[in-house]
C-alpha cells in the first residue's frame, strides 16, 4: 500500500532543462509521457531527478482523422512500447478521450460499444506480442462537465463507460480525466469529486487500480498561484484512497496558444507559480514516522477508506444549510471485530468519550503527540462499552473498549478515524486514511533471514563483480551489488555487508551506514586485484552471526530510488550468475542474488525482480512475490543456456 503519486503531463518534444527544474521545484514523483514524442532518453533524465514511476500514452492523430484497425495501431506503437518496456517502464494508456470526435469518435468507432471491441483488440495484440510486465490502461474520457478546449464529448463519460464494460474488465488499470472551474467544484461531489463514484465505484473497475491520467482548472480566469494552490490540495486528497495510483496534472509547457491557463511553464520556458505551488504540497507522514498498533483481534478490513460516496452524501445531508456535507465516501477504515471483543489502543495518547447520539454511538478519541508527524486524533467507533475513564492517558496496546454496534452500524466491527494536526482534507471533514500506518511496510521480509551483500565501489568494474561470483556463488549465494543504499535496506536482524576497498566511496562509508542505515554488521576488505579479492571472500566466515552496535531500523531506504534485482534459481550454478555479470555489471550495475526474499524486500517505487528460468523453484513465483511483496515489477525470463540469458540481458533487460 502506497500514496497516489503527484505527476505531471510533459509538453512536445525532448525534456528540457527548463522542464527539470520545473519538475524539481514541483517536486513530482511521477511524469505522463506520449510515445512518439517522448523517448527513453527523456526516461534516463526523469530518473536523474528521483522520479521512477511513469505513464507511457499511446497517442495517435490517426483514429481521428481516418479508420484505424487496431493491428495498424499496435503495429505503429510496437517498437516504441518495447523501447519503453526495456528501460523499465510498463504502463501503457491506449489512446485519450475516445468519446470525442477529434480522437476518433465517428471515424475509427461509430459507438461506445465498437471502441471497447477496439481497444481489447489493441489489448490483446500487446499483450501477445510482449507478455508481462507490460499493463494496458483504459484510457481517461472528456467529462461531462468542463473539458478542454476543443474537446468537448460527443456521447457523455458515464453513458460511454455503461458500454465499454468489457473493456473496463480487461484493462489492468483505468484513467480517468478530471477538470474543474472553480474551487468549489473542485471539492463538489457531483462537480470534480464526481469521478470517486464514476470510477472506484463501478463494478467492473472496483478491483482495479485507478490512474488519474490528466486533471486541471480548465478555466482561464483564476491566477497561477490559485491554480497551483487548487492542484496541491487535489493531490493530497488524491492519497487517501487505496486503489488511485498516481494523479497526472496537465500540462507542463506547450506552444499551442489554447492551452494558454493550462500549462505550468511560460512559453519562454520561466515557471509559472504552479511548479512551486505544487512542491509546497502538505504531504502524508511516512508510514516509518506513524506506526499504528492493530486495535483489533482480527486483522481485517470490512470497508475501506472512501467507499460507499452515495450512501455517505445522503447520509451527510445537512438542513440547515441545505447542503451535504461528506464529499468523499466514508471517512475511516472499518476493522473486522466480533461483538464484545477487545479493542485497543493504537498509540499512547490521552482519552475523551465521545458525545452520544452521533453516528459513532458510543466511541473513544485519544490524541497523541508523535514527534515528527504532530497531533494525531484516533476515532474509535461503535463501541460496546467503553472501558477507560474520560481524561485518562492509555498505552498503545491497552484495552480501551469492547467492539460493538452502536450507533449507525449494520452488525459489529471498529470504526477507525484518523485526523492529523495540520493536514485538513475538507471533503471528508478532515478525516484521513490510516490504513498505510496499519499495514507493515511495503518490501517487509515475509521471514527473518542473514543477509550478506558484496558492495563493490563505484570504479569497480564487471572483473570484480565476477571475482566475487566466482568466489562465493557456488557455496554462499551472497547479494552483489554497487548501490550502498541497496546494501543497507531490509527490515532483517541481520544485515551483514562486505565493502570492497571502501575508501573508493566518496566520504566515510561506516559513517553512511551508522546514520542511514544503523544495525548494518560492516565488513571492510581490501584488495589489489580481483584475484585477491577472491581469496579475502574464499576465507570470510559464511554466517554473519549476531550484529553488533545499536539494533536494525528497519533497513528503510535514505531516498527512493529505482532497484533492479537478477534473481537467479536454486540450481543455477556461477556460469549462471557469471553471465548476468558479464551483459549488466558495466552498464547497469543490476543487483545480483538467488534469494526471492531478497530480490522482494525494500519500501521502494520501483522494485523490479528478473526471475531467470522460475519454473525452477518449484512454485508460482509470480505468486509468491504477489502475496508477500505486492508492487513488485515481475519479469520472468526463460533462457536455455547462461549465453542464451546473457543475449536477452543485452537487448532486453
Amino acid at each position: 500500500m502506497t500514496f497516489a503519486k503527484a505527476g505531471v503531463t510533459l509538453g512536445e518534444g525532448p525534456v528540457r532543462p527548463a522542464d527539470l527544474e520545473a519538475l524539481q521545484r514541483a517536486a513530482v514523483e511521477a511524469a505522463r509521457l506520449r510515445a512518439g514524442v517522448h523517448s527513453v532518453g527523456d526516461v534516463d533524465a526523469l530518473r536523474g531527478l528521483g522520479i521512477q514511476r511513469f505513464l507511457v500514452q499511446l497517442l495517435s492523430p490517426r483514429p481521428g482523422v481516418a479508420p484505424t484497425p487496431p493491428e495498424a495501431f499496435v503495429e505503429e506503437f510496437a517498437p516504441l512500447v518495447a523501447a519503453f518496456l526495456r528501460a523499465g517502464v510498463t504502463d501503457f494508456e491506449i489512446h485519450g478521450e475516445p468519446n470525442t470526435a477529434p480522437c476518433g469518435y465517428g471515424v475509427s468507432w461509430e459507438s461506445p460499444a465498437a471502441f471497447s471491441a477496439w481497444f481489447l483488440a489493441v489489448a490483446d495484440g500487446l499483450r501477445r506480442r510482449f507478455g508481462p510486465p507490460l499493463r494496458v490502461g483504459f484510457p481517461g474520457l472528456a467529462p461531462a462537465g468542463p473539458t478542454l478546449p476543443g474537446l468537448t464529448p460527443v456521447v457523455p463519460d458515464e453513458a460511454f463507460l455503461n458500454e465499454c464494460r468489457e473493456a473496463l474488465a480487461a484493462a489492468d488499470f483505468v484513467c480517468c480525466h478530471v477538470y474543474w472551474a472553480t474551487r468549489a467544484e473542485m471539492e463538489n461531489y457531483n462537480g470534480a469529486l464526481r469521478f470517486l463514484r464514476l470510477y472506484l465505484e463501478r463494478p467492473e473497475v472496483r478491483p482495479k487500480p485507478v490512474i488519474i491520467s490528466q486533471f486541471a482548472n480548465v478555466h482561464p480566469a483564476p491566477s497561477d498561484a490559485e491554480k497551483g494552490a487548487q492542484y496541491a490540495d487535489f493531490y493530497f486528497f488524491c492519497t487517501q484512497y487505496d486503489r488511485i495510483e498516481a494523479v497526472y496534472g496537465f500540462l507542463l509547457r506547450a506552444s499551442d496558444p489554447s492551452w494558454a491557463g493550462l500549462t505550468w511553464l511560460r512559453p519562454d520556458g520561466t515557471p509559472t507559480a504552479i511548479p512551486g505551488a505544487v512542491g509546497s504540497r502538505k504531504r502524508m507522514p511516512h508510514p516509518a514516522a506513524l506506526r499504528l498498533l492493530w486495535p483489533t483481534v482480527t486483522r481485517a478490513y470490512t470497508q475501506a477508506y472512501g467507499d460507499r460516496q452515495q450512501t455517505y452524501y445522503e447520509a451527510s445531508w445537512d438542513p440547515v444549510h441545505q447542503t451535504c456535507w461528506l464529499h468523499g465516501g466514508h471517512e475511516g477504515v472499518d476493522l473486522q471485530a466480533a461483538e464484545g471483543s477487545p479493542v485497543l489502543a493504537c498509540l499512547r495518547g490521552q482519552v475523551s468519550h465521545g458525545p452520544p447520539g452521533t453516528a459513532y454511538g458510543k466511541y473513544v478519541r485519544t490524541v497523541s503527540n508523535v514527534p515528527g508527524v504532530g497531533q494525531v486524533t484516533l476515532i474509535y467507533g461503535h463501541l460496546r462499552e467503553i472501558l477507560v475513564p474520560d481524561g485518562s492517558t492509555v498505552s498503545a496496546g491497552e484495552v480501551i473498549g469492547l467492539a460493538g454496534r452502536t450507533g449507525q452500524a449494520t452488525g459489529p466491527h471498529l470504526h477507525l478515524g484518523m485526523r492529523i494536526g495540520g493536514l485538513e482534507l475538507r471533503p471528508t471533514s478532515h478525516y484521513l486514511n490510516a490504513r498505510r500506518y496499519l499495514e507493515p511496510v511495503r518490501g517487509t521480509p515475509r521471514v527473518p533471514y542473514e543477509r550478506t551483500y558484496v558492495l563493490l565501489p563505484p570504479q569497480a568494474d564487471r572483473a570484480w563483480a565476477g571475482a566475487v561470483v566466482a568466489a562465493t556463488w557456488d557455496t554462499r549465494r551472497f547479494t552483489v551489488g554497487g548501490s550502498a543504499d541497496d546494501a543497507g535496506i531490509g527490515d532483517l536482524p541481520v544485515r551483514r555487508v562486505v565493502a570492497v576497498n571502501p575508501e573508493g566511496w566518496p566520504g566515510d562509508l561506516a559513517a553512511f551506514f551508522a546514520e542511514y542505515y544503523p544495525g548494518v554488521a560492516l565488513v571492510s576488505v581490501h584488495a589489489e586485484t580481483p584475484e585477491e579479492l577472491a581469496e579475502i571472500l574464499q576465507a570470510l566466515p559464511p554466517s554473519p552471526g549476531t550484529p553488533g552496535g545499536p539494533p536494525p531500523s528497519g533497513g528503510l531506504p535514505r531516498v527512493q530510488y529505482g532497484r533492479t534485482y537478477v534473481l537467479l534459481p536454486p540450481q543455477a550454478g556461477r556460469a549462471w550468475a557469471q553471465a548476468v555479470v558479464a551483459a549488466t555489471w558495466d552498464r547497469h550495475r543490476y543487483t545480483l542474488g538467488g534469494s526471492a526474499d531478497d530480490a522482494g524486500i525494500g519500501d521502494l517505487d520501483f522494485r523490479r525482480v528478473i526471475a531467470v528460468n522460475p519454473a525452477g523453484w518449484g512454485g508460482d513465483l509470480r505468486a509468491f512475490f504477489e502475496r508477500y511483496y505486492p508492487g513488485i515489477i515481475y519479469v520472468p525470463v526463460e533462457a536455455e543456456t547462461p549465453e542464451g540469458l546473457a543475449e536477452w540481458l543485452e537487448e532486453g533487460g
